[in-house]
């Protein structure tokens, strides 16, 4: 029977390279401490039984132990004396040739192996030493409820950690070896509120020859709220409570459209990407200047003329694709079934607009509408081109519940040429699916706009600079100013902000009619590398 909740402790601290027995008496001082504390889940940081930086391929293969070697005996007797699980990051022998994996290991209460994971998206030092990962992406059932793991980097590819709650995880284990503040303040706590799943996640801190581990290592709930964390610089237990009874019905998980997803399932060499990726581009003859107009009717008496009259003077100054909040032409965030037929019939008006504007200063605009497309309606945004012609359109694919009261989804994520870049468009609620921008991505995408509504501060503070980093596109994020999260609009440039913290990095701004602008290089998105070895699409497991 799985208990309703149960205490889990994260350990930071920093193991020796190569000294095996010093490694093994961190595992024992740091798993006495959380188990004193009430710890029946302990995790420990990444490749703890022999440190990280080797000499040599052949350095790290004399370090490596098999998974019957003394570290994981020394576990065994842990877990067997305490009645606790164990969990560590674990520098692996091949048990049948010469390789060797960045592994993660879980062990139960009588110290059984129960669940063995092999790192899949290599950061460049594991390129040195590390074969890449085969053992997929496998979940455990225990009485602690359904655990999983992953290691580090692995959390920058939304795909691992969606596999890892599609196969069950309540829980996943993050053993890490963290360099950068944003990788623990930004990504742990993403994965865990677009996948609704608990991340217990364990880094080092301190020095390792060339490398700084600042920590960051932390417990998040599945609404991304960091339920425990340990201070940076520190070495020490932090613990806190998990209730797996809290984690959410699989709503969100429901909600997914696999059906437009089928571009995840093919080589990297099959997509509209690769051939992209390899055309020669001149960089100062790539560049556009891009916008969030936060500007749409509201109940206020003129409003709508004022919104297209700085849509306008923001078209007078230079900006060349406008991007507009979700239901341009209405005056609420969610309408009712009575409201999106009333702005259904002004969706031609809306549009004429928009035309007339864009063909008078030879601009791209993305106007999301509320559309009759045969015979239903449609949350769906209009790409209407410099000479005032429509380019394509899109329909939101995915629906929550109070939009599927009177929407019907597209079923399709496309992407059009301009003169300015290949453009994708995401709506509203699409913007809660990591595999939206992964799949515009892989068609070739070099800007994405995301006309949205947000409800609450971690769609705009965790969802949207992931998306725009994960596939080294831009993302140019247009809110409303009447929504529960109002405002904050905003460009992510494809490498992100120099601040994980968005209220530092791009403070939000709430006026209507707000613009907010960047002068986008395109060919900022026509390379996916991170850093050398780390390419964020190339990399990426295949979905399967």
């Amino acid at each position: 029977m799985v208990k309703p909740q149960f205490r889990a402790s994260i350990v930071q601290t920093l193991a020796a390279l190569g000294d095996l027995q010093h490694n093994i008496r961190l595992l024992e001082k740091y798993t006495s401490q959380a188990v004193q504390q009430g710890a029946e889940l302990i995790v420990f940081p990444e490749c703890m039984n022999t440190g990280y930086l080797f000499d040599s391929p052949e350095h790290c293969l004399e370090l490596a132990e098999s998974l019957q070697g003394e570290f994981v005996k020394a576990m065994a007797r842990l877990c067997q004396k305490h009645g606790i699980y164990l969990a560590s990051g674990f520098t692996e022998k091949s048990a049948t040739d010469a390789k060797v994996y960045n592994s993660a290991i879980l062990l139960d209460r009588s110290g059984n192996l129960i669940l063995h994971y092999q790192k899949q998206f290599l950061a460049t030092h594991d390129h040195n030493w590390f074969e890449c990962g085969t053992k997929g992406c496998p979940v455990v059932e225990t009485d602690l409820g359904r655990i999983g793991a992953m290691i580090c980097f692995d959390g920058r590819i939304p795909e691992i950690v969606r596999c890892l709650k599609l196969n069950g995880a309540d829980v996943i284990l993050d053993m890490a070896n963290f360099f950068a503040m944003d990788q623990a303040e930004l990504w742990v706590p993403a994965r865990a509120l677009e996948n609704q799943v608990w991340i217990v996640a364990a880094t080092k801190s301190g020095v390792e020859r060339s490398i700084y581990y600042p920590g960051g290592s932390m417990i998040v709930a599945p609404t991304g709220q960091v339920m425990a964390k340990i201070p940076y610089d520190t070495h020490d237990v932090a613990l806190a409570d998990i209730f797996i009874s809290q984690v959410p019905e699989p709503g969100l998980i429901c909600d997914r459209r696999p059906d437009t997803y089928a571009i995840l399932e093919k080589p990297f060499e099959d997509t509209p990407l690769a051939p992209l990726l390899a055309a020669p581009l001149v960089p100062e003859r790539s560049t556009v200047k891009v916008a969030a107009v936060q500007a749409h009717r509201t109940s206020e008496s003129g409003s709508l003329e004022a919104a297209f009259e700085m849509i306008s003077h923001a078209a007078k100054l230079g900006i060349q694709l406008l991007a507009l909040p979700l239901y341009f032409g209405l005056d609420t965030w969610s309408p009712t079934v009575a409201e999106a037929k009333a702005a259904a019939a002004q969706a031609a008006m809306l549009i004429e607009q928009g035309q007339n504007i864009a063909k008078q200063y030879g601009c791209l605009m993305v106007l999301p509408l509320i559309e009759q497309i045969s015979s239903v309606l449609a949350s769906s945004a209009v790409l209407i081109g410099p000479d005032g012609s429509i380019m394509g359109s899109y329909q939101q694919v995915h629906l929550d519940a109070a939009t599927r009261a009177w929407a019907s989804p597209g079923n399709n994520l496309p992407v059009f040429e301009t003169p300015w870049g290949r453009i994708g468009i995401i709506l509203g609620y699409d913007g809660w699916f990591p595999e939206s921008t992964r799949v515009l991505t892989l068609k070739g995408a070099d800007i994405i706009v995301w006309s949205s509504a947000w409800r609450q501060a971690e769609e705009r503070t965790l969802l949207t600079v992931p998306k725009a980093e994960d596939n080294r596109v831009y993302l140019v994020c247009a809110n409303r100013t009447d929504c529960p999260y109002p405002g904050g609009s905003f460009v992510v440039p494809p490498d992100g902000f120099p601040s994980w913290n968005l209220d530092i990095a791009a403070p939000p701004v709430t006026r209507q009619g707000a613009v907010m602008p960047m002068f986008a290089n395109l060919a900022l998105s026509r390379q996916k590398l991170m850093i050398p070895k780390v390419d964020l699409v190339r990399n990426r497991p295949i979905a399967q």
